[in-house]
């Protein structure tokens, strides 16, 4: 009987005890901050998945944040960038285009200036040629007139002295000279000069007459 009362007064005692506990750890943790609970407590990892769409995605909140671009804002700025770029390279044809222009008018200038120049050497040329035909002329009425006078000269004379003159004288002068005589004179003469000689001129004479 007393062995039972002690085992009865055991597990009250083990109760209280139990409940004493209880009651501290509960008392503890009410009087414990929000904010070490909210230390304690695991931070749940987001997924990869749900972590790119996240920094990906523009937050509404925070337009302002350089993290979260306004997409309005991106367009604008590809537009204006693109406006940018359609301005420069209009003003880079415009100058390309102005050069090719001041290019253009220098050619035809210089166009130009060939063209007179090839003017004034065309007039040049035919003065000369013009000048140089009237000498020709005036040289050859010069020499016709001393052939004349030469003919006259040697048709007057013996033809045996004259036949002399003429073995002496250049083979083309003598051939000049018969081509404006007279062919009775001309055959009197011939008779008198070397054979050879006579025998040229006669044949010049008689190719001058079949042309």
């Amino acid at each position: 009987m007393n062995a039972f009362k002690r085992w009865i007064s055991g597990l009250l005692v083990s109760l209280l005890l139990v409940t004493a506990a209880f009651i501290g750890i509960s008392y503890i943790h009410e009087e414990q901050p929000a904010s070490v609970w909210a230390e304690d407590k695991p931070e749940k990892a987001p997924a990869d998945g749900e972590k790119e769409e996240e920094v990906s995605s523009p937050c509404p909140e925070c337009p302002e944040c350089p993290e979260c671009p306004d997409p309005a804002k991106v367009v604008l700025q590809g537009l204006e960038d693109k406006k940018k770029a359609v301005a420069e390279a209009s003003e880079k044809l415009a100058k390309e285009k102005k050069d090719l222009e001041t290019y253009e008018a220098q050619i035809d200038e210089k166009l130009a200036s060939l063209t007179a120049l090839k003017k004034q050497i065309e007039e040049d040329m035919a003065r000369l040629e013009k000048k140089k035909t009237a000498k020709e002329r005036e040289e050859d009425a010069a020499f016709e007139a001393k052939m004349n006078r030469l003919v006259k000269m040697y048709a007057s004379m013996k033809p045996k002295a004259a036949a002399e003159i003429v073995n002496k004288m250049e083979l083309s002068v003598a051939y000049e000279i018969f081509l404006r005589m007279r062919e009775v004179s001309a055959s009197q003469i011939l008779a008198f000069v070397e054979k050879e000689k006579a025998a040229k001129i006669s044949e010049r004479l008689a190719f001058k007459k079949r042309g």
